[in-house]
């Protein structure tokens, strides 16, 4: 069960991490993924056996995207769901929702992208929407979920998920 967990996610990171660099070669963003800060754990002898958390990670990405008007800082976390349409927000850990409110509160475009695999779907839940979906959860007033399509959410694709920027999207081809 453990590695199963460990690995959750890996599969969207992945991509999210091959656009990055396709990003930056454009010069459209530079987006990094934010390492999470490992404890080794030692046996007899000194020797590594195992390693644990020691501080969790803000979100998965960071960065910036350029626009015309300048730089538009970025922070997000990847989620995924490998089967039905549902993402509960209890995947979401306080520690994130709070790294994402802070992120926009300092005028950086905090958002949450969530991969349905079994759809083969994208989407962008901005931190607006979070913040009133994740509000009404708490108060009991409002669903734990996250349905894939529902209003509020942004359709995206790969490579270009950050394609709501421009029309063309920041992928397009620039001549530099």
């Amino acid at each position: 069960m453990f590695a199963s967990l460990a690995n959750r996610g890996t599969a969207l990171e992945d991509l999210v991490a091959r656009a990055n660099v396709l990003y930056r070669s454009r010069r459209a963003a530079v987006i990094h993924k934010v390492p999470t800060a490992w404890l080794p754990i030692r046996g007899p002898g000194g020797k590594i056996v195992s390693a644990k958390v020691d501080r969790k990670a803000s979100v998965d990405f960071i960065g910036h995207v350029l626009l015309p008007g300048g730089p538009l800082p970025v922070a997000f976390d990847v989620k995924e769901v490998s089967k039905g349409s549902r993402w509960p927000l209890s995947r979401l850990e306080e520690h994130q929702y709070e790294y994402l409110r802070d992120s926009a509160l300092t005028g950086a475009f905090s958002f949450v992208l969530i991969g349905f695999w079994e759809s083969r779907k994208f989407f962008i839940l901005p931190f607006a929407e979070l913040e009133s979906r994740w509000a009404a959860w708490k108060a009991g007033t409002g669903p734990a979920s996250v349905k894939a399509g529902e209003s509020g959410l942004v359709e995206t694709s790969f490579m270009d998920y950050l394609m709501i920027y421009s029309q063309n999207g920041p992928l397009a081809n620039k001549n530099t």
